[in-house]
């Protein structure tokens, strides 16, 4: 996968790279004719470097939506799932916690209430 992800970025990059030498070339074709003035080459280049810009957001949102796919294909999870399932796992731990210490409390106070029933004489304290 990851060969695969780096062929098409190359590829990508060198058909930009590509198309903007082949742009330069016309456009220094047409102003060494005199077709074009340098400001309208300038004009030109700038409209062609803004469209690049965009595209090239667009391509990164798709490029990172493909990888999101494909990491959630493999079964990896976002950070927000695993912060949500973080929570709940500490809130599960303090409710065993929480019943832990209640069921000792109980046992605690069985332990009493069964020493209220030691005859009279005998100490409730034993060693």
């Amino acid at each position: 996968m990851n060969d695969f992800l780096k062929s098409g970025f190359l590829l990508g990059l060198g058909a930009a790279v590509t198309g903007k030498e082949k742009l330069e070339e016309t456009i220094m074709k047409l102003i060494e004719k005199g077709n074009m003035s340098q400001a309208e080459a300038d004009t030109l280049f700038d409209d062609f470097f803004r469209k690049g810009e965009e595209k090239s957001g667009e391509w990164n949102e798709d490029f990172m939506k493909m990888v999101k796919n494909q990491l959630k294909e493999y079964g990896f999870v976002t950070r927000e799932e695993l912060e949500t399932v973080q929570a709940q796992l500490t809130l599960l731990k303090e409710e065993i916690a929480n019943l832990r210490n209640s069921n000792l409390n109980k046992e605690l106070d069985q332990v009493e209430r069964g020493m209220e029933n030691i005859p009279p004489g005998f100490s409730k304290d034993v060693e």
